[in-house]
């Protein structure tokens, strides 16, 4: 490992900074992770961004949604060609900063500063609503996220005020909350992103509390990630926003205040890092979002660089 910091530094300097780090070492790791392309820049044309903070993969047809701070929903082919843009209802309150993708191809938004969810077919068309403001059940202050279990029930997080997670039925009828501040251990300081595997486990980022939690879909508490970090890593997790999962199983978290992803086992295990903070080629700023694409592929919302870069890990 030692060497290999050397041959990093060395090559840091040689590139003016323009080398994205990956601990290849990491007992366990398959390969190491290799930079592809970028898509965006800044702008308010289409295909550009200005600060994007939601981006979802398509689990239908690998399509990439980003929202940014202008309210628009852009959507992307896989390989990053721009392909349609449409814009939310209102923006007077402020922007969305959470989207979902469902197996229908179904788009969901938390309306952030809306206290609502609304739901779009991929091409923008608004297909339903549900949500007022409030602190009461089925009420919300700040939407963040959505996930769906797999008997169809809906999970939406929020923070401001509320702090937890609420359940509805597929018709939107509220079922509970649940990681409120009653929660004790459970409590989550704004969660951010939440998504849900094959076994029906809710993961979430509890970004303000700088862990990732596990819960069952009754709302049970079944304690945070207990992170094996490599000796020679910087440890710890610094406002985790995005959570996706890869097709082999693994986490991918865009860990905002460190500026990199992390790639762990549901052990806890980590077994990649990738990213190094700055505004070359291949650095990365305050990355809001992770999303995997099809096999080995990985899009990173590269959130004050306006771009998307990706990867393949």
């Amino acid at each position: 490992m030692k060497l290999e910091r050397i041959i990093f530094a060395v090559l840091l300097l040689a590139t003016g900074g323009a080398v994205a780090y990956y601990s290849g070492s990491l007992p366990g790791m398959t390969r190491a992770a290799e930079h592809r392309f970028n898509f965006g820049g800044i702008g308010r044309g289409n295909g550009q961004f200005e600060y994007p903070r939601a981006l979802a993969v398509s689990p239908v047809d690998g399509c990439v949604f980003v929202i940014d701070k202008t309210a628009r929903v852009q959507r992307f082919s896989p390989d990053g060609k721009h392909e349609l843009t449409w814009h939310m209802p209102e923006v007077k309150n402020g922007k969305p900063t959470g989207i979902f993708i469902d197996q229908q191809n179904q788009i969901w938004v938390p309306d952030t500063h809306y206290a609502r969810v609304i739901g779009f077919d991929r091409d923008g068309n608004e297909l339903f609503s549900f949500g007022e403001r409030g602190h009461g059940p089925g009420q919300f202050i700040f939407p963040t996220s959505v996930a769906i279990d797999s008997a169809g029930f809906i999970y939406v997080s929020e923070y401001g005020g509320n702090d937890r997670v609420s359940k509805f039925t597929p018709e939107f009828e509220y079922v509970m909350s649940f990681a409120d501040d009653k929660a004790g251990a459970g409590w989550m300081n704004r969660p951010q992103t939440l998504l849900i595997d094959d076994d029906d486990i809710i993961w979430a980022t509890d970004s303000c509390g700088h862990r990732i939690c596990r819960f069952d879909t009754s709302g049970k508490f079944l304690g945070a990630l207990d992170i094996e970090w490599p000796a020679d890593e910087k440890s710890g997790f610094s406002y985790p926003f995005g959570l996706d999962e890869d097709d082999a199983g693994r986490l991918l978290v865009s860990d905002r205040g460190n500026n990199r992803i992390v790639r762990l086992q549901k052990s806890g295990k980590v077994d990649g890092i990738w990213g190094l903070a700055g505004r070359a080629e291949t650095q990365i700023r305050q990355p809001w979002a992770v999303g995997a694409g099809d096999g080995s592929r990985v899009y990173c919302l590269d959130s004050w660089n306006n771009r998307v870069q990706v990867i393949d890990w």
